[in-house]
């Protein structure tokens, strides 16, 4: 006899698998706009606005939604920490080695932890072969340096926590809600931790102003609220393998939108990485909880 939650996994995989697909959408979307911003004011002055301007977008929330189911105050603690230290890590990776590179190794170190716990060996093997993919894709012509490549491991670090803390969230918490609070957490993380670096001055201007907010919106409030949504959905290893295609859509918002070529090798890397990492994804999907515990 078919049991009644059986029938739902599939819907709510779908759902999870959609949101986690748009989220990376909007972020890659949001990082081309981001360029100028960054270019303007600094990658401290851009992490620090954003963040800023998403946290008082969403401050009224707060207020307003009292009434939704409250998320205990260590979950938001951690989740606040780990999103300002990841914002952080990142920006100071692309500020010594290319954008393709530290998107590469950053989203590696999740899925590869995630690989070693799995039991799956379709999804194992697939996602080994998305990882191979994902070093297809960066730009080797230009000078690496080690200290951004430590900051880009630290960030898969900090993305595999993220993921935890995001995949053990309370089934009927509110996604927003839950990134509003943890926002008012990350933003004095990220002051704190660029207090100390070199910072431009920024120049206080309407046309600032207009471009930091649709940044904050595209590269926090759309893609992080889809992402909780979606994780509450999803396994961690599942959430990984689609976070995994993150480079593959950077590299094709980068040429559609930034005008920036890819060769031959570079599109067999996304091409290989989008058909294993969605394999190594249905493989692990259609892997029932019962037996991950069991196994």
């Amino acid at each position: 006899m078919l049991n009644p939650r059986e029938g739902k996994t599939f819907p709510r995989h779908k759902a999870g698998v959609l949101a986690s697909v748009a989220s990376l959408t909007f972020l890659q979307i949001g990082n081309a706009v981001a360029v100028g911003l960054i270019g303007s004011i600094g990658p401290a002055g851009a992490t620090i606005l954003r963040i800023g301007i998403a946290a008082l977008l969403t401050l009224p929330l707060i207020f307003l939604m009292r009434s939704s189911a409250q998320v205990p105050g260590r979950f938001i603690l951690k989740y606040g920490l780990v999103l300002g230290l990841m914002q952080v890590t990142f920006y100071q990776a692309i500020f010594t080695i290319d954008l393709s590179l530290a998107v590469s190794i950053e989203f590696t170190v999740p899925l590869v932890l995630g690989c070693i716990r799995s039991r799956n060996k379709t999804a194992r093997v697939s996602a080994a072969l998305a990882v191979a993919g994902l070093f297809m894709i960066p730009a080797y012509n230009s000078t690496t340096a080690i200290e951004g490549m430590l900051y880009a491991v630290a960030t898969g670090l900090l993305l595999s926590a993220y993921i935890h803390v995001g995949t053990s969230m309370p089934a009927d918490s509110h996604p927003v809600l839950t990134l509003s609070r943890g926002l008012w957490v990350a933003l004095p993380v990220s002051v704190a931790a660029f207090a100390v670096a070199p910072h431009h001055a920024v120049p206080l201007t309407a046309e600032l102003g207009l471009h930091a907010f649709i940044v904050s919106v595209l590269t926090l409030l759309a893609p992080f609220a889809l992402e909780l949504f979606a994780m509450k959905r999803l396994r961690g290893l599942v959430f990984a393998l689609i976070a995994a295609l993150d480079p593959a859509l950077a590299s094709a918002v980068g040429a559609v939108a930034l005008h920036q070529s890819l060769d031959l090798r570079q599109v067999t890397g996304i091409v290989l990485l989008t058909i294993c990492a969605g394999v190594a994804v249905y493989a692990e999907s259609s892997t029932s909880p019962e037996k991950v515990r069991a196994q």
